[in-house]
């Protein structure tokens, strides 16, 4: 499978009705789409990025809910620059024992 590109955004969920946070990127994945490189838009300044860093400290666990409707569970994490952030896919837990 060869990797995806485009708009998204990252969510934060309080609970199933209520977004805490929705924050735009641009996202490209690596084949497979297991990982994801997210831009941070241009309007979002120091003290925006230290408040993307803080909700990540607080639960790195959020949606990246693209604009095609489709919307998978991720990991955020700094990746060293400050435009940028890594997400990794979180695979729901199976059910049953």
């Amino acid at each position: 499978m060869n990797g995806r590109e485009g708009t998204a955004h990252l969510e934060w969920w309080a609970n199933p009705l209520t977004c805490l946070v929705r924050i735009p990127v641009r996202v490209t994945s690596a084949p497979g789409g297991a990982v994801w490189n997210a831009a941070l838009p241009p309007g979002i300044d120091g003290e925006g990025r230290e408040s993307v860093q803080d909700l990540i400290d607080a639960d790195p666990f959020c949606t990246l809910h693209f604009d095609d409707g489709s919307a998978v569970d991720v990991e955020a994490a700094q990746s060293g620059d400050v435009n940028y952030l890594w997400l990794r896919v979180v695979l729901a837990p199976e059910s049953g024992v």
